[in-house]
């Protein structure tokens, strides 16, 4: 390992980084082709001789002490008692301890980032001599049945670390000590787990682990016994948040449990408690340092496959983090032997950072940029937009006056009318040496009734990257990548408390890719989106849950923990998604702008599920960050029910459509002036200025459409380095839009009002307004709340046109608690209003588990008359793999008139369960009778073998872990030769997914290369090639797409489109003029590959469509 000083030494290197800004700072440093070469390991010398591992355990001087497994070891990084308490009573031992654990890590599964070691594996780098292993949760959830595999998958771990991470070079092994898993915590929540029966299984678990180390003479910890008498003596979170993971004060009796059973003796540091807590916050501060080397942030662009403008940056960024950790390790021992310290460790001497120039002008990014590198004044860009007569753009805050409002990624209202806006100036990432992450979550208040802004409150403002966040329970749910945390105000003062980390491990991989876009459903649960390419492992009470690769959404149960997942088959980086007043969800792509009705997909997930037709054209509006639909009886009639989303780059502004009924689902037409006309797009507003960057419109309680600017002229993520000094992070307005010739409505707020009185805000007309109450309603007690409702609902009146909508309200708001009233229930399922039948199935879909005649109720629906209702009874009919469920699926889908909506939904829940009715159709039970059915039904079982064929390729290409070029090379060349793809139906996957760039039959947007036209891809291209093209965009891009970058002996930096060449000089056109640079004065020269194809899009497609898209391109001649 490098020292601190030895690492200044080596990185000291005078250069200048050219940009606007990066011109009059301080010096940087030039890249270096060996920038990799600084994380490479050095000699290690044999280290001293090991105590064995028994207890009392002892220690060496300099020992170096590493943490693995789950989360019961990883909170440890968030509260410290159990390290402090190492170094409270060996002062004078300089121990290094690092914090490795991740939520969900078993033995046998660690689920890691694609390319995680890259460059370089950091446990490695660190050299343990020690491991104190903490594992047997996840695996408990196996059951009795597991016990003896975890005993062997154990064992395997063991000698697998033993071997892979030796001491020193002369391979020494390391030590472990084995700890047991703590027991779990009586709640008293019905809602989750039972700890009598988790606790039967955590107890065989601990014993399992205590049989591996009494098989290996290694010291135990029984953490088990302990923690279920500290646990027992009274049911309720005492010391844990939800059951089984450590809340702060569970952390320090865990931390003595441990300290006491390894040592024996009394602690010395527990005596001078100012001391210890002046320790323990050190020891905290170097925690948070680590986690940002072994779990850093945009690993995509750190080590993985996004790595074209970062290579030279982040090796340092590795190396400064790992010295800052060192110099806090000093400042540690230093307060553990009660040195005088400094108020703060110094990072003077940890190494400078590479800035790299900006890549702002460069010809590929003119699409997105302005011609001017600058920030219009709001009254300017308000001149730059058009919107429709009578409507007006008015501000209602920017950084000049509030600059805590920097960056807003996320709006929402509470119940007293309050705008709360997330915000992330750190964004992309924290930088190694700057303060730590102070993104916030900010209260703007309008207290004179003047319209504009006049006070904020920072609610709170140590967040990193909070790309979403929700009101529930009094509080709020927002992102701290990568954990999710409530956050609530328990004394009055407008500022956060009470912080709990409510679910860790979401992926991080990219920071716009991570859970983000809020939105609760009416029955209370909250769906957060997440695009490709991402590793998510959570852990929960009720076991790990697990996402990899794939985009979609989450639905999180807030009061269940419970997690599920659906993917969006197509999606690069989903960030739209918006409920109608029945429930139905609409979820939308960020990168490619599809809308997609979400019944059809949030059924039974599988891994070959095609994909679905968008809503809309969206005519090539993209990328876009939140939508809305209009319904506000502050703008005009015709507007209302219109949709809109947010686009900033292909259009900076808010184009609309209309939505209407489709059958059992959902179509909309963009508004135009002239319906036949495309060029006449009649949007909401659109700006003339480049950098105008809108999100998440949200109408408010004044009935104007609210949204933020991110105004920012470096937009994306892949298109510029992470570090580039263009980017902005000063910058951020709030808007409304508002309709001139009607008066603003007076806002229908929640705050001190009865619950009957809220329940009445479910009669208001604003859909909005809707929501608040329904959150309002989440916020309080079910013993408050469902007297109410019952009472409610009671006195409904038939005749109200809005009758069955009302009872439909009702319905979710004892959905909320899970306490749905079952002849409520039965009456809504009877309903006159499809769409009243429609949300009921959902519920009784949703609700399943607590009803024991759910299935036969679905089997009911599924022969609805509507459509919309047999969709929604065939997506609860997914969660069911028998043959008795594929018979119903098969009547919704035969209705005649067909319909598409039904068509796929049951389609996808039959090929969701094949294993389920496959045994009936090959006896001839099932299909039998009807031809079409027998055909379906055969269709699926051939279409998941040709898809299957396919698996194998497309894990070697897609995988976690990047594989050998001849192994790459070969599983191309399989899929290139491999028969069975449909033209056809390739063609319609390509229309979905790929026409948001390329043009095909003078459909799309000409964005990257036309695929038809005069040299057609299946004509220039060979099969092997365009399997390339889509498995690596960046692989071998077009001669016109390339870029050239120049870096010459001054320090100067070019990067453009190369024009011309000779042997003396070489001629860039840089996006505004030609630059002429002579070869003698060149120092470096590098030839960009950049797709503007989103990597990861093959593995959103089912592999039989992967095949699909393959022949249709290949047709193309």
């Amino acid at each position: 390992m490098f020292t601190a000083a030895a690492f200044a030494l080596a990185v000291t290197v005078p250069g200048d980084a050219l940009s606007q800004k990066a011109q009059k700072a301080k010096k940087t440093i030039p890249p270096s082709s060996a920038e990799e070469e600084l994380l490479k390991a050095k000699p290690r010398p044999k280290r001293p001789e090991l105590p064995p591992s028994k207890l009392p355990l002892a220690f060496i001087k300099g020992e170096r002490v590493a943490f693995v497994g789950n989360s019961t070891a990883e909170r440890m990084n968030l509260y410290g008692h159990f390290e402090t308490l190492l170094h409270s009573r060996f002062p004078n031992l300089d121990l290094v301890v690092r914090n490795f654990a991740r939520p969900a890590d078993e033995v046998a599964n660690r689920q890691r980032p694609s390319d995680y070691t890259r460059l370089g594996d950091p446990l490695s780098a660190f050299g343990p001599d020690t491991f104190f292993c903490f594992f047997g949760f996840n695996e408990s959830f196996k059951g009795p049945d597991g016990v003896e595999q975890f005993k062997k998958d154990y064992e395997k771990y063991l000698d697998e670390f033993a071997q892979k991470y030796p001491r020193d070079d002369t391979g020494d092994k390391p030590r472990f000590v084995l700890v047991s898993p703590i027991a779990f915590e009586p709640t008293g929540d019905k809602l989750l787990p039972d700890a009598k029966t988790e606790n039967a299984h955590l107890k065989l678990y601990a014993a399992a682990v205590k049989a591996v180390a009494d098989k290996r003479g290694l010291a135990f910890v029984d953490l088990y016994a302990p923690t279920e008498s500290l646990f027992g003596e009274k049911p309720g979170l005492k010391f844990t948040t939800n059951g089984c993971h450590l809340s702060e004060a569970g952390d320090r009796e865990v931390g003595l449990l441990l300290d006491k059973a390894l040592f024996g003796s009394p602690n010395p540091g527990l005596s001078d408690t100012a001391k210890f807590e002046k320790l323990r916050a050190a020891v905290n501060d170097k925690s948070w340092i680590h986690q940002q080397d072994y779990r850093m942030v945009n690993g995509w662009y750190v080590y993985g496959g996004r790595r074209t403008f970062d290579t030279e940056t982040f090796p340092r960024e590795f190396m400064k983090i790992r010295n800052m950790a060192a110099v806090r390790d000093q400042y540690v021992w230093d307060i553990a032997q009660g040195k005088e310290v400094a108020a703060k460790p110094d990072d003077s001497k940890t190494g400078d950072l590479y800035t790299p120039p900006t890549r702002f002008g460069a010809p590929g990014q003119k699409y997105s940029e302005a011609e001017k590198l600058r920030y219009l004044p709001p009254e300017d860009l308000i001149k730059s937009c058009t919107v429709p007569e009578g409507f007006e753009i008015k501000l209602f805050a920017d950084e000049k006056k509030f600059p805590e409002i920097a960056k807003p990624v996320q709006l929402n209202f509470d119940n007293k009318g309050r705008l709360w806006v997330s915000t992330m100036p750190t964004y992309p990432m924290w930088k190694p040496g700057d303060p730590r992450p102070a993104d916030k979550l900010v209260i703007l208040e309008d207290t004179d009734g003047d319209g504009v802004a006049d006070k904020s409150t920072i609610f709170y403002d140590k967040l990193h990257c909070p790309t979403g966040f929700e009101f529930w329970n009094g509080g709020v749910i927002v992102v701290d990548q990568p954990r999710l945390l409530f956050l609530k105000d328990t004394d009055g003062d407008g500022k956060a408390d009470l912080v709990i980390t409510l679910v860790d491990g979401w992926a991080t991989e990219d920071t716009h890719h991570t859970i983000n876009a809020f939105e609760f459903s009416p029955s209370g649960l909250l769906h957060m989106l997440e695009g490709v390419s991402m590793s998510t492992a959570v852990e929960t009470p009720w076991g790990p849950f697990r996402n990899f690769g794939s985009s979609g959404c989450y639905v999180l149960d807030p009061r269940t923990l419970k997690i599920s997942h659906f993917n969006t088959p197509g999606y690069g980086n989903p960030w739209c998604y918006v409920f109608n007043e029945w429930g139905q969800g609409f979820c939308g792509d960020g990168t490619g702008a599809n809308q997609h009705w979400d019944t059809p997909l949030s059924g039974a997930q599988y891994q070959g599920r095609r994909g679905l037709n968008p809503v809309f054209n969206t005519e090539g509006m993209r990328p876009v960050v939140g939508s809305e639909f209009l319904v506000t009886r502050q703008f005009p009639d015709d507007v209302q029910k219109q949709f809109i989303y947010a686009c900033v780059i292909n259009m900076n502004g808010l184009p609309r459509w209309t939505f209407s009924d489709d059958g059992g689902g959902y179509k909309g037409t963009r508004v135009r002036h002239n319906p036949a006309d495309p060029k006449t797009a009649f949007d909401l507003i659109k700006s003339t200025d480049k950098h105008f960057r809108p999100v998440d419109p949200m109408l408010g309680p004044d009935g104007a459409l609210w949204f933020g600017d991110w105004a920012n002229a470096l937009i994306g993520h892949m298109q510029y380095s992470q570090r580039d000094p263009n980017r902005d992070h000063q910058n951020g307005r709030i808007y409304r839009l508002v309709y001139k010739n009607k008066p603003l409505l007076k806002p229908v707020t929640q705050f001190g009002k009865s619950t009957p009185e809220v329940l009445d805000q479910l009669r208001e007309y604003e859909w909005r307004t809707r929501y608040r109450a329904r959150a309002e309603l989440r916020a309080r007690s079910a013993d408050e709340v469902l007297p109410a409702v019952t009472a409610w609902a009671a006195k409904l009146d038939p005749a109200d046109p809005a009758f069955d909508r009302l009872r439909c309200e009702a319905l979710w708001a004892q959905q909320n608690f899970h306490a749905v009233d079952p002849e409520l229930l039965k009456q809504v399922l009877a309903a006159k209003t499809p769409d009243a039948r429609a949300a009921a199935v959902r519920v009784v879909a949703d609700e399943r588990d607590r009803f024991p005649t759910a299935l036969e109720m679905l089997k009911t629906a599924a022969n609805d008359p509507h459509p919309r209702v047999r969709t929604e009874a065939c997506r609860g009919l997914s969660f069911y793999s028998t043959a008795d469920a594929a018979v119903a699926e098969l009547a919704a889908r035969g209705h005649k008139p067909a319909d598409y909506w039904v068509s796929y939904t049951a389609e996808a829940a039959l090929a969701a369960n094949e294993k389920g009715w496959a045994g009936a159709y090959v006896k001839g039970d099932l299909g039998k009778d009807n031809p079409d059915d027998k055909k379906l039904l055969a269709s699926i079982i051939s279409s998941s073998k040709t898809g299957g064929q396919a698996v194998p390729y497309l894990q070697i290409l897609l995988g976690k872990e990047t594989q050998p070029a001849e192994a790459r090379n070969k599983a191309m060349s399989a899929l290139a030769d491999m028969k069975g793809g449909n033209a056809e139906n390739g063609k319609l996957v390509f229309r979905r997914n790929c026409t948001a760039c390329h043009q095909v039959f003078g459909e799309g947007a000409a964005y990257g290369p036309q695929m038809d036209g005069k040299e057609p891809v299946g004509k220039r291209l060979t099969r092997f090639k365009i399997v390339e093209s889509i498995i690596d965009p960046n692989a071998d891009v077009d001669a016109k797409y390339l870029s050239t970058k120049i870096d010459t002996a001054d320090g100067k930096s070019i990067t453009g489109l190369l024009v011309s060449e000779t042997k003396t000089e070489v001629v860039i056109f840089d996006g505004k003029d030609k630059r002429t640079i002579k070869v003698a004065d060149i120092d470096s020269r590098k030839t960009l590959k950049q797709s503007s194809m989103p990597e990861g899009l093959a593995g959103t497609m089912a592999p039989v469509e992967f095949l699909d898209v393959v022949a249709f391109l290949s047709s193309l001649k």
